[in-house]
């Protein structure tokens, strides 16, 4: 981020933030979705083996729930990047076992937020 405010001559004094400096650079955060995207691949990956990392996902773990919010889990986290209309945890899920499904949500997924 530092190289492309220096490219531009943009002062850390200016208070740009990060979003208005990739606009004048007219760039994006394209490491940023190629991260989710492989995060994508994977968790479709090791939803479709039915492993224990399956079980690890899942969260399907014996044991009492803590008291307070709870933590937002990795699949929950990737379920609100990828879907707009946000849909459920176990649809999200569901939708990873079908292999088609998976790719096109995938790539509009990684399509809507690289820009």
């Amino acid at each position: 981020m530092w190289f492309i405010r220096r490219i531009l001559k943009v002062s850390w004094k200016d208070k740009n933030t990060n979003d208005e400096v990739f606009d004048m650079a007219n760039t994006g955060r394209s490491l940023y979705s190629t991260i989710r995207k492989r995060q994508m691949k994977f968790t479709g990956h090791i939803y479709r083996a039915r492993g224990i990392e399956h079980l690890a996902m899942t969260g399907k773990i014996n044991g009492k729930k803590s008291r307070g919010r709870q933590r937002t889990t990795y699949v929950d986290s990737l379920n609100t990047w990828a879907n707009l209309e946000q849909q459920t945890r176990s649809q999200f899920m569901r939708s990873s076992c079908v292999r088609h499904i998976w790719k096109t949500m995938t790539v509009n997924a990684c399509s809507r937020h690289s820009t």
